[in-house]
C-alpha cells in the first residue's frame, strides 16, 4: 500500500486490494467502496461520495483499476473490475455512471448471451452522468459522450458521440486549438462573473483587478492596496505563477469549474 501524504481519504471508505496507491494530491470523499485485486491511482483522483469499486468477481488476477492523473469521478458512480480498467489523463466520470467488464445471468449453453472483457478510457475524456460504458469497450483520446448513452462498442478518438446504443454524431471533433479571439470570448465573461458575483459573495478582500491579455494569452490577477501583488495563470501552458495565496487558489478552482485546467503541485481550494 502506497498513500501519498497529500492523499486525503474520507469517513466509512471501504478499500479490499492486494495492492493499492493513491497518489499526490487525491481525494477521496466520505463513504466510497474499493474492492479489487490491484488499484492504482497517479496524481491528482477526485473521488465525491458513494463511489463503488468492485462487484461481480473481482478478487481475480485481471481485477485491477488503473486510473491516470486527474481524473473525477463522481456521485455514486460503479465501476466493475472483473476484468481490468484502464482510465487515462484528465477524464472526468459523472455522478451514477456504471462502467462493466462482464455481464452474464441466463444460462449461455440456452443461448442466452454473456459478455466478459476489459473496459479502457482514453486521456481526455468526459463521460457524463448516468451513462454506460459495457465490457470489451474502448473510448478513445479526446472524445465526448453524451449523458445517459450506452456505450457498447468502440469510440474512435476525437468524436462526438451520444445515444443508446452510443453512435458518434461528429469524428475528428476534439481538440480544436482556439484563436486568442475565441479564448477571449470565453474567458471574459468567466472572469466577469468571478470579480463581480463570486468575489462579494464570499467576501474576499484586497481583489483590484482581473483581466485576460490577449497578447501574452494569460490571466492576471492583481491584489493588494499600495503595491499590486499579481498572479499569472497561462491559459496555453496551464500554468500558474508569481503570487499565491489563497485567493489566487480560489480563481484556479473556479477556472477548473469553468473547464480552464491549470495544475500545480497543490490541491485546488476554494474559499
Amino acid at each position: 500500500t502506497m498513500i501519498h501524504p497529500t492523499a486525503v481519504i474520507g469517513d466509512n471508505v471501504i478499500i479490499e486490494c492486494n495492492e493499492f496507491t493513491l497518489g499526490a494530491n487525491s481525494v477521496i470523499k466520505d463513504g466510497c467502496t474499493i474492492r479489487c485485486n490491484k488499484f492504482i491511482a497517479k496524481e491528482g483522483l477526485y473521488m465525491c461520495e458513494g463511489v463503488e469499486i468492485g462487484r461481480g468477481g473481482c478478487n481475480g488476477p485481471n481485477s485491477n483499476v488503473y486510473i491516470g492523473s486527474n481524473v473525477g469521478i463522481f456521485e455514486r458512480t460503479i465501476i466493475n473490475p472483473s476484468d481490468e480498467v484502464h482510465i487515462g489523463d484528465n477524464v472526468g466520470i459523472g455522478g451514477e455512471v456504471m462502467i462493466w467488464t462482464h455481464g452474464a445471468w441466463l444460462d449461455i449453453t440456452k443461448g442466452f448471451p454473456a459478455d466478459f472483457g476489459p473496459v479502457k478510457i482514453g486521456n481526455n475524456v468526459w463521460l457524463p452522468a448516468r451513462s454506460i460504458v459495457l465490457p470489451n469497450v474502448e473510448i478513445g483520446d479526446n472524445t465526448v459522450i453524451g449523458i445517459g448513452s450506452v456505450v457498447n462498442k468502440n469510440i474512435p478518438s476525437g468524436s462526438l458521440a451520444a445515444g443508446s446504443p452510443c453512435k458518434v454524431i461528429k469524428e475528428n471533433e476534439y481538440p480544436k486549438e482556439l484563436s486568442t479571439e475565441e479564448l477571449e470570448k470565453l474567458i471574459k465573461p468567466a472572469l466577469k462573473y468571478w470579480m463581480n458575483e463570486l468575489v462579494p459573495h464570499k467576501k474576499i478582500q484586497g481583489v483590484n483587478l482581473v483581466s485576460f491579455n490577449t497578447t501574452t494569452e494569460m490571466i492576471e490577477l492583481a491584489q493588494g492596496h499600495e503595491l499590486y501583488q499579481s498572479t499569472y495563470y497561462d491559459v496555453r501552458k496551464k500554468t500558474m505563477f508569481g503570487y499565491i495565496n489563497e485567493v489566487a487558489e480560489d480563481l484556479r478552482d473556479f477556472l477548473r469549474r469553468r473547464g480552464i485546467k491549470i495544475f500545480t503541485d497543490q490541491p485546488f481550494k476554494s474559499l
